[in-house]
């Protein structure tokens, strides 16, 4: 697998992964990953097959001061331009996505941690990790746990799968 910088020629193949990944509720706009692309340049990475060339996942981040006391911060399609600071030390995993047909082969959760361990190696003022997940995505809460991220708090009826609420569960860990 190729880690490399998102690119805002990737942003088809982004919003494509987008829509194989997440709820119509959940999903992100194209101007909130071109954003992210732009203003978060080192943050953003995509997953691309070395054998396909076909971009089958990406990796966001954000980094931010601290972790917020409130859950506006968390909000979708919020603009990172507020949020990001270069010297943060908190890094906000604001979206990771693989297509479907690689998924349930354990590369979900190997991209993950080498990407957590990518950000945390190449920016040592990065001291905690933090993450929102959606309470019913049991695959992506297995792969936060085993990478030994924790819970951290909820929001309730924060995500909205299959027409029913759901609560957000905010995850730490330290780095």
């Amino acid at each position: 697998m190729i880690f490399r910088a998102a690119l805002p020629s990737d942003i088809r193949a982004i919003m494509d992964i987008e829509a194989a990944s997440f709820d119509a509720a959940t999903r992100e706009s194209e101007e909130v990953f071109l954003s992210r692309i732009e203003i978060c340049k080192n943050c953003f990475i995509v997953f691309e097959d070395e054998n396909s060339r076909v971009l089958c996942g990406y990796f966001s981040a954000e980094k931010w001061e601290h972790i917020p006391d409130g859950d506006k911060a968390f909000s979708l399609e919020h603009d990172p331009s507020f949020s990001h600071r270069p010297t943060g030390s908190v890094l906000y995993l604001s979206s990771f996505a693989i297509l479907p047909s690689y998924r349930s082969k354990g590369i979900g959760k190997k991209l993950f941690a080498q990407s957590v361990d990518r950000f945390s190696s190449q920016n040592p003022e990065v001291k905690t990790a933090l993450l929102l997940v959606n309470e019913a995505w049991r695959g992506a809460l297995h792969i936060y746990k085993k990478n030994g991220f924790s819970e951290f708090r909820r929001i309730e009826n924060f995500f909205t799968e299959d027409g029913v609420k759901t609560a957000g569960i905010v995850m730490t860990k330290a780095l």
